[in-house]
Order: C-alpha cells, then structure tokens, then sequence
C-alpha cells in the first residue's frame, strides 16, 4: 500500500552559536544526509497506529486515541506521550488537523538517535507538515531552543540563522572549502540532553552584547573562510569566548592535548559530536580517537548535505 502522505525532514549539526543563538547571535548550522521520514497510511480502526524504525530496525509501536492526544498537555516522560504532546499542541494551530483517526503512522529516523542530530526537531518538523502549520510556531509550544534546527530540517544546503520569534531569519549560504578533506565529525559517546543544557544556560546571566555580536561576526567569516589556518584560528576564538560564558574547559585544553589540529564541541558541550580540522591522513585521525575509545567518525563530505 503507498502512502497517502509522506514528509522528510533533515538532520543538522550547528557549527557556530551554540547557546548563544538563545540570545539573537546568528549562527551557521548545516543540514545532513540523515534525516528523519513519516509516512501516513489509512487503516479501518478509529485510532492512530504509530509505528517508528531506527537504522531499519522497528524501536517503538502503540496506538494513540483521541481522548489520549486531547489530555496530553505535558511533554510527559514516556515516547508515546511526547508524541501526543506534540499532535495536542498542532491541533491547537491547526483545529481541523485529526479530527478523525484511523491512520497509521510510519516514521524512520537513518541514524543513531543517540547521536544528538535531531531526532525530535526532525519529528516536530514532519509533523508541522503534516498538520499544515508553521513549524516555528510548534517549535515554540514544545521546545525552548532557538529553533536553528527546524530551519535545517527544511533547508538542505548550509545557512546563517538568527532567532526571531515565529519568523527567523535564514540566510542560505555557498560552503565548499578547499580543506573540507581536513574536516571530520567524531561523536564522543556521551549524548546530551539539548533541553537540560538550554534551561541550564537561560539561567545563567544573559551573555553581553559585545560576545553576541563577536560569534555573530565570526559566523559569517566561517562561511566564507578560504584557508585551514584561518578557520583553525575562528574555532580556536569560538571556544575562548563559549569556555569563559559557561566557565568550562574548550574539550581540547581538556581531552585531547596531544591532537594535531583544531578542534570544537559541536550542540551541548560535554557530549555529542566534536569538529576537526586537521592535517593528518585520514587514517591517522581514525586510530588517534580509536585508541581513545571513540570510534564514530564522518569526514566532512560523508555526511554533510548541500
């Protein structure tokens, strides 16, 4: 049977801005070839079935009834009442979205979802979709991030964003380094909470205009860097400034002294993924982090889109 509805929405990784997009800083984020996919199907029974897959393998099955999404006010602490949370908030943008049943939902996330790239914004985008509202607006009644993520769902070549309510800005950008063979990913094995680290950040003093508009400046020199030094050197002054607002170690200055090269946290800092720069052959960077334990690395052109 074909779907009667099929949305897609794409994984991303913020490369500049972390925490401080929160603010207004603007930040450059890219889209990847993961993604996430929801596919609608009609069924004969008054309920939605929803069914979701990971890297092929099935990892979640219920059924959802009405009354279930009408009460669901909370994010809730189990899969199937954020999923209702979530169908609860579209309804309230959209009152004529569900109101009957009898669907099934298929959705199929390509990646790891320990990874961190965004298996909730991908899921909150198709569902925005499906229920025909503005995915920002849904964004906001479920989530307290800057919304860089949704705008990356939908975009699939690298971009500039900066926060603005329900309509941010988004400036689509040209990124193809010379040295984009010097660029790798490596997951460092420790998935964060994005939530927990941004109400941990919303309440810690508000960063001072002059560091908003530093990473603002930097974000657009990135995406227009010409040499590794010179990227090495705006990575390097990215996590003075990120170091001294969370009053934290750079994961350089605290893992990994003897890397020969540049190196950045990438989302929550503590977890997820690392960008490098660095001159090594590639199979010198893979033994370097195998023999620290981390053995999930993509270059730069394996995984990102556009």
């Amino acid at each position: 049977m074909n779907p009667i509805n099929k949305y897609y929405s794409n994984a991303k990784f913020l490369i500049t801005g972390e925490y401080l997009v929160l603010h207004g800083a603007l930040a450059f984020a890219v889209p990847l070839k993961f993604g996430q996919s929801m596919e609608i199907y009609p069924t004969d029974k008054n309920e939605l079935q929803w069914v979701a897959f990971e890297q092929g393998k099935e990892w979640l099955q219920f059924t959802i009834q009405q009354q279930e999404i009408e009460i669901q006010k909370t994010k809730g602490k189990t899969e199937k009442e954020f999923i209702c949370f979530l169908l609860n908030k579209a309804k309230t943008l959209n009152s004529n979205f569900l109101l009957n049943l009898g669907l099934q939902i298929k959705t199929e996330i390509d990646f790891n979802r320990n990874w961190g790239l965004g298996s909730s914004s991908s899921l909150i985008n198709n569902i925005a979709q499906w229920a025909n509202i503005n995915p920002y607006e849904l964004h906001a009644l479920v989530s307290n991030g800057s919304g860089y993520d949704i705008a990356s769902a939908n975009y699939c070549k690298p971009i500039l964003f900066c926060k603005n309510g329900n309509h941010p800005l988004i400036y689509p950008v040209d990124f193809s380094p010379s040295f984009s063979n010097q660029l790798y990913f490596v997951y460092q094995g420790n998935k964060q909470s994005s939530e927990e680290s941004v109400n941990h950040f919303l309440n810690i003093k508000t960063p001072p205009k002059n560091k908003l508009n530093h990473i603002s400046n930097l974000s657009r020199k990135i995406t227009k860097i010409k040499s590794a030094l010179d990227f090495d050197l705006l990575l390097a002054d990215h996590e003075e400034i990120i170091s001294g607002i969370l009053d934290c170690q750079p994961v350089k200055t605290k893992h990994f002294t003897d890397f020969k090269g540049s190196m950045k946290s990438l989302g929550a800092w503590g977890g997820d993924f690392l960008l490098i720069r660095s001159d090594m052959r590639k199979n010198d960077v893979h033994q370097y982090f195998f023999q620290k334990g981390l053995t999930t690395i993509f270059s730069w052109n394996e995984i990102i889109l556009g």
